[in-house]
């Protein structure tokens, strides 16, 4: 194992999911946190290929200042500068998925989603192996937290070991039927600022609420193995870029 112990890998493979907290560190997190404030209030001038949606003001919520212009997602925040290309390319969260899958691992897309105060989530439970076929379902999500996450504090919920299970779906829609799911045994990743957790392309999740007057952001990178091969066309900046062969890391961070 290069970073996880073999409790932690034996925990993923039964559960389909990892938290790991305090992944980074309290200065880590400061400057994160600055990078992260500028990606969400200048957003003029950006490269195109940075696809911003927003969320309307919600009645009764007050506005966040940090998230100032209600920024609820970026698609291919990898390209916004160095230190987002860095982030992605962390030397350690290479080594958790070569501990996870194997000695050859890929990147496969990065993306930003924001739970700004009254977000209220409408996708019901569901897999995200429907909406990123690849040959093998050898692919998980990095959530890396910028403020503490709960119950209607934008957590996200899963279902343990789902990964090992066959769900039905509804229609184009994938998501799955509310009988097909007992939530008592739906688990709420409650995480700190600094929190990393990551969740299996086959595991049943869902996104949580925000009740609070604190917008809640994550950034979500995904990374998978060479050997799974795209079958759904993606076209996400750096998309099959190789991050490691052979078990030794090859993508190296911008100094």
């Amino acid at each position: 194992m290069h970073i996880l112990t073999k409790e932690q890998k034996a925990s993923f493979d039964r559960d389909g999911y990892l938290h790991l907290p305090g992944f980074y560190d309290e200065a880590a997190m400061k400057e994160m946190r600055k990078q992260f404030h500028d990606l969400l209030a200048n957003t003029e001038g950006r490269s195109a290929a940075l696809k911003y949606s927003y969320l309307d003001p919600v009645e009764g919520y007050e506005h966040d200042p940090y998230n100032p212009k209600n920024v609820r997602g970026i698609m291919d925040q990898t390209l916004a500068n160095d230190y987002w290309f860095n982030q992605f390319i962390d030397p350690r969260i290479i080594k958790v998925f070569m501990d996870l899958f194997g000695p050859n691992i890929d990147f496969h897309n990065g993306k930003v989603r924001n739970n700004p105060p009254g977000f209220t989530n409408d996708q019901s439970w569901h897999q995200d192996w429907p909406y990123e076929k690849h040959t093998k379902p050898e692919l998980a999500a990095a959530i890396t937290y910028l403020e503490e996450n709960g119950t209607d504090a934008g957590a996200t919920s899963v279902i343990p070991g789902s990964h090992l299970l066959e769900y039905p779906t509804l229609d184009e829609s994938h998501t799955i039927p509310d009988d097909a799911i007992d939530e008592d045994e739906a688990i709420t990743l409650e995480a700190e600022a600094g929190d990393v957790v990551i969740i299996h392309v086959m595991v049943v999740h869902t996104a949580g609420h925000n009740y609070t007057n604190t917008s809640r952001h994550k950034i979500i990178n995904e990374y998978k193995t060479q050997e799974a091969v795209d079958l759904w066309g993606n076209k996400c900046a750096f998309a099959g870029l190789p991050l490691s062969r052979n078990d030794k890391i090859v993508a190296h961070q911008i100094n």
